[in-house]
């Protein structure tokens, strides 16, 4: 964390902008308003770095105008608030002026919530609202209600009560004319209104008992009692009367003791005349003709005498009675209908339903059989029908009774069709149609009569061909011939004529179906209507013969590179040469990929220690021990490698090496003879399992047990086809955790295998001893270290090993148990470092228990442990440096953001700076001490280093922002009332200090949003150059610092030197110019130690560094809080509880008007 802190605090070279708040106060500042006479009556004095100034109180105004002003002459005059338009008091008031103020009362009816005699400096707001003297009770008398007006009210006399000497008194309504009641009504008085009833036999739609006031209008109406039913007796009717009704019977009735009772006229049989029938009704009675009879007045109902009813001749008065087609009889009281000939009626003619007698046709037509017979047509006709022979047919002369038509043949007549034409006889009629090979001359193909004959068709002329293609095509009349081409031939035979049998079709003889067409070493081609020779693939014609082709002797060779081609009659063969092997996923061509594993000729030229022990090299005694172990592995990994075209056993080579490993005692080796025989031991493991990977058949995922290793392996096949799939191997104890992403990423092709390897007792010989630590190489002198793990080793197939997006996970088991003050490393084997070589570089510890020790790698590795004990390492102490000075910083933090908000005696342009600054740095801080660690969710851990991305720019903004506000500041102290930076908005810096660095982290999420987050730290990723998306505007705000920084300084001393006599008022230059450089110390002294860590100094620097760029937030709030002045004040003022006047308040910074200034005018 430090190296990264490290990187930070050289952007921090942009506080030194606090260099400002050192130079408190340059001048004695003289306090002109300790004279109370200095300001006129009524003003209020404010002193100034450099002077003072007056402003009347509140309710005055200058005597010359000015809002501020000095001097003697100008007095403060009351302002006469209640002159003006609109008066201060509101509407419905009386404004009232004092001294410097005014008074506010309401006028009579009015009221204000603040009371009346209200006085400009009382709290709350002078407004006059109307007083409701109608809310009191007892305002007006009885019956009189009450009407608020604005200011006062008024009393009104009810409805009903009229006012009589200021008393509400009843007006009597029945009295007045008309009464109000209106006609056939009583109207009753009643207190303050009045009520009204109807006379018997009225009523009102408003009921009785209506009183005035009541809804509805009171309206006396007739009530007519002849509506109710049962008001007279049965038989009477009711008449009605004004106020009342009366009964009489009806006509045909009679008053019977008070009854009206029926007359019944049909009991006289003279009554009615003959064949009449009489009936009698209530109140009447009634006399009709029977059925058949009609009265000799035409009248339906007969009353009286002097009427007859006599017969009615149906049949003469209405001719069409019975309908159509039939024939009507009269007879005395009813008449009767029957059908012509020809007609029937499908229902008989009753009386009671005439409608139903019909008389219709009948169709002999309709009957099945015909009367006509066949090949004829019936006509039916009103009341007969009549036969007709169809066309074609002719009446049978044969004088039968019953009528038959006879077939006319045409086609006997042999002249009826033309010369090729063929007649065909039709039921009624006929048709020529010209035979095969003719058309007619009128284009029909059925035709009648003369004039039309039969034209022959000259096939061969039509398009296409009729023969077909490849033939000759002969016209013949009535038809054609066909023949074949040469070369071509048809299964019907040649000279075929139309009306033949099969289909002429010409097929191309094949003539490579004979043998001997061609010589040999070529191949016949058929070619439509012919054939030619081609020399086989391999040969090539010379002089009509085919000769063989060398492929072998072309350049390049056809074989590619790494491989041998033999020539072959025809063709060619090619095979590999040693180390390599044919690409059997490459493209068609032949070529040769090397073994993706290491044999012994790889080793070889790699170690000057395996070269010693080659055949044929003269071995030294003292490499004897040495040479015969080297050799005896080479033999086993020489079994793999000769043997390529075999299966290679997994077992029998973890076997092998285990005998290997048990004979292995390198106590009388020397370090690097230790190093090459390890380094050959690892390859040639991880070679012979790579070699078994290439034909698995024999070699499915298994686990190999031995006492000196133990191996799993898993051939992968469909298994990463499951998302998010992780695959586990274990091996003696320790384990390893591989995901599907990271073997899709290692680009394996044809079989996909993984194995883990345990090395037991491998850790004694290539001990901690090995170990060097590239990245801290001071620290390791100080450190005592052990191996404590077994040596692990991760295999996989495909061609990358490294760089891997997502880590392997290793979980080694610890030989001793770990203690509180230990702290594991994990280290891989490098075979580049002086010959091999233990190195933390490329793996970090995740996790660290007592049994177990849990490393993330992004590469596969040879992995171990290695304890680091004693005293603390240099690593660890600045960790705990850099932790305790980064809580001590945000703590101070929160202090000096609570005092530049809270304080507001000391806010201005420069502390809203500050405070800009201060937020930034504290959430950047404690994001960075909370979250940096978080990388075990990788959208997470991105987003964390994104927003610390941001925030640390917003941090070297904020710091250019100060650096700039400085320099003006210090800048104008050349001229007075030049630009200042305090007219700067607020605003614009801030779309400054936070837009700019939120646009480099937008542009950078666009471009490289992979960028963020590595697998050991939540920070930009220092491996693909994006770390300069940082980087870039840091140097960049660095470099722009500096030449700001020392650009002020030559300002200020410039200006230190050319002041004038009133410098003599400052307390001690010498104090202040010490206080400046101290400033200036501090704030380069970040800069200075990170530049000068290198060398023997640089484990000091680090240290200083480190102490002084985690107290950041410290030095913050010591120089701008406690170092202040004026926050001084505040703070004593807050432990106190004691409010001092503003006017004795100082200000601290360099401002405008606190060096004494000179006139000057450009």
């Amino acid at each position: 964390m430090w190296s990264f802190n490290l990187l930070l605090f050289w952007g921090y070279c942009g506080i030194f902008i606090w260099v400002m708040f050192s130079l408190e106060s340059m001048a004695v500042d003289v306090n002109e308003c300790a004279d109370t006479t200095t300001c006129p009556a009524y003003a209020k004095c404010t002193d100034t770095p450099d002077s003072y100034y007056c402003t009347c109180k509140r309710g005055f105004l200058s005597s010359n105008g000015m809002e501020q002003f000095k001097g003697p002459g100008v007095t403060c005059i009351d302002i006469d608030e209640c002159s003006q338009s609109p008066p201060p008091c509101g509407p419905n008031s009386v404004c009232r002026n004092l001294l410097g103020r005014y008074k506010c009362s309401c006028w009579p009816g009015f009221s204000s919530p603040t009371g009346n005699d209200w006085i400009l400096g009382n709290p709350g707001r002078f407004i006059c609202t109307d007083i409701n003297e109608c809310l009191s009770s007892g305002v007006c008398q009885e019956h009189a209600e009450c009407i608020n007006t604005s200011g006062s009210y008024k009393c009104r006399c009810q409805v009903g009560f009229i006012a009589h000497n200021s008393i509400c008194k009843d007006i009597d309504e029945c009295s007045q004319s008309p009464p109000p009641c209106g006609p056939n009504s009583v109207c009753e008085n009643l207190l303050g209104r009045y009520k009204c009833n109807c006379l018997p036999g009225f009523s009102s739609p408003t009921g009785n008992n209506w009183i005035s006031g009541n809804p509805g209008r009171f309206i006396c109406t007739d009530i007519n009692e002849c509506l109710s039913s049962g008001v007279c007796q049965e038989h009477a009717e009711c008449i009605n009367t004004l106020g009342s009704y009366k009964c009489r019977c009806q006509v045909g009735f009679i008053s019977h003791n008070s009854i009206c009772k029926d007359v019944d006229e049909c009991a006289d049989p003279r009554t009615c005349p003959e064949h009449a029938t009489c009936h009698n009704s209530p109140g009447s009675y009634s006399c009709v003709c029977n059925v058949g009879f009609e009265s000799s007045g035409g009248k339906e109902r007969l009353l009286g005498s002097g009427e007859i009813c006599g017969d009615v001749d149906e049949c003469a008065r209405n001719s069409t009675i019975c309908g159509l087609n039939s024939v009507c009889t009269n007879i005395l009281g009813k008449y009767n209908c029957s059908c012509l000939p020809g007609y029937f009626s499908p229902a008989v003619w009753t009386p009671e339903k005439p409608e139903d007698f019909i008389c219709t046709d009948i169709d002999e037509c309709s009957q099945d059989p015909s009367p006509c017979g066949p090949n004829s047509v019936c006509i039916n006709t009103l009341g007969s029908y009549s036969c007709r022979c169809n066309k074609g047919f002719r009446p049978n002369p044969g004088g039968s009774s019953n009528f038959t038509c006879q077939n006319v043949n045409e086609c006997a007549d042999t002249t009826t069709c033309p010369a090729y034409a063929k007649c065909t006889d039709t039921l009624d009629s006929y048709y020529c149609t010209c035979k095969r090979g003719f058309l007619p001359s009128n284009g029909v193909k059925q035709f009648k009569g003369p004039g039309v004959t039969c034209i022959d068709i000259d096939e061969c002329s039509q398009s296409p061909p009729p023969c077909g293609p490849n033939s000759v095509c002969e016209n013949i009349l009535g038809r054609y011939k066909c023949s074949c081409l040469p070369g071509f031939s048809s299964p019907t035979g040649n000279d075929w004529i139309l009306g033949n049998p099969g289909r002429f079709i010409c097929t191309d003889i094949n003539e490579c179906l004979s043998s001997g067409v061609c010589q040999g070493h070529a191949e016949c081609i058929n070619t439509l209507g012919s054939y030619k020779c081609r020399c086989q693939v391999g040969f090539i014609a010379h002089n009509s013969i085919c000769e063989d082709i060398d492929e072998c002797s072309q350049d390049p060779s056809p074989c590619g590179p790494n491989s041998v081609c033999t020539n072959t009659l025809g063709s060619y063969s090619c095979s590999c040469l040693e180390g390599f092997r044919p690409n059997a996923g490459g493209s068609l061509n032949f070529t040769c990929k090397r073994i993706p594993f290491k044999c012994k000729e790889d080793v070889i030229p790699d170690n000057e220690w395996v070269q010693l022990c080659q055949v044929g090299a003269a071995v030294e005694r003292e490499h004897g021990s040495f040479c015969t172990l080297m050799n005896a592995t080479f033999n086993v990994l020489d079994d793999a490698c000769e043997n390529r075209n075999t299966v290679v056993s997994l077992k029998s080579t973890v076997e092998s090496f285990a005998s290997v490993l048990e004979q292995t005692s390198t106590s009388n080796f020397t370090k690097e003879e230790t190093s090459a025989l390890a380094t050959v031991v690892l390859e040639s493991v991880k070679s012979t399992t790579l070699a078994a990977f290439l034909k698995p058949s024999a070699n499915v995922s298994q686990t190999i047990q031995t006492e000196q290793l133990e191996i799993e392996s898993k051939i992968i096949k469909e298994e990463c086809n499951e998302e998010n799939m992780t695959f586990h191997f274990k091996a003696k104890g320790d384990e390893m955790k591989i995901g599907c992403s990271t073997i899709e990423e290692s680009k394996s092709t044809g079989t996909t295998g993984v194995a883990f390897v345990s090395f037991l007792g491998m850790e004694s010989f290539l001990d901690e001893s090995f170990f060097q630590d590239q990245q801290m190489p001071l620290a390791i002198s100080q450190r005592k270290v052990k191996m404590n793990s077994r040596v692990v080793q991760g295999i996989m197939t495909g061609e990358k090993k490294d760089g891997f997006s997502d880590p392997i996970i290793y979980t080694l088991e610890n030989i001793e148990p770990k203690q509180e003050f230990e702290r594991p490393i994990c280290v891989s084997w490098d075979t580049n470092v002086e010959g091999g070589r233990w190195t933390s570089s490329g793996c970090v510890v995740l996790e660290a228990s007592e049994t177990h020790t849990v490393c993330s790698c992004n590469q596969m590795v040879n992995l171990a442990i290695i304890m680091a004990y004693g005293e603390l390492t240099m690593d660890f102490s600045l960790y705990i440096i850099s932790h305790v000075g980064m809580i001590i910083s945000l703590v101070c933090l929160v202090l000096a953001i609570t005092t530049f908000i809270l304080c507001r005696s000391i806010q201005n342009h420069n502390t809203y700076l500050h405070l800009h600054l201060c937020v930034c740095l504290f959430l950047a801080k404690a994001l960075f001490l909370t979250g940096v660690d978080k990388i075990h969710n990788k959208m997470g851990c991105a987003i964390i280093a994104g927003f610390l991305h941001y925030l640390y720019l917003a941090c070297f903004f904020w710091m250019l922002i100060e650096a700039v506000m400085l320099f003006l500041m210090v800048r104008n102290l050349k001229v007075v009332n030049y630009f200042s930076s305090r007219h700067i908005k607020m605003w614009y810096l801030c779309v400054f200090g936070y837009g700019i660095p939120g646009l480099v982290v937008a542009v950078s999420v666009g471009v490289q949003p992979q960028g963020y987050g590595m697998h050991n730290r939540c920070w930009l990723n220092t491996e693909t150059g994006f770390i300069w998306s940082f980087l870039g505007p840091v140097c960049t705000i660095i470099v722009i610092n500096s030449i700001l920084l020392t650009w002020t300084l030559c300002i200020l001393r410039q200006k230190l030197s050319s002041v004038n006599a009133e410098v003599s008022k400052l307390k001690d230059n010498r104090l202040l110019t010490c206080k400046a450089f101290a400033q200036l110390f501090i704030l380069g002294c970040s800069w200075v130690l990170g530049i000068f860590q290198i060398g023997s100094m640089a484990r000091i620097m680090a240290y200083l560094f480190t102490i002084i760029n985690s107290l950041q937030g410290a030095f913050i709030f010591i120089i701008h809080c406690l170092l202040n002045r004026q926050v001084q004040e505040e703070y004593r003022r807050c432990l106190t509880r004691k409010i001092k006047p503003s006017s004795e308040s100082h200000t601290s910074g360099i401002l405008l008007s606190s060096v004494p200034s000179t006139s000057k005018t450009d």
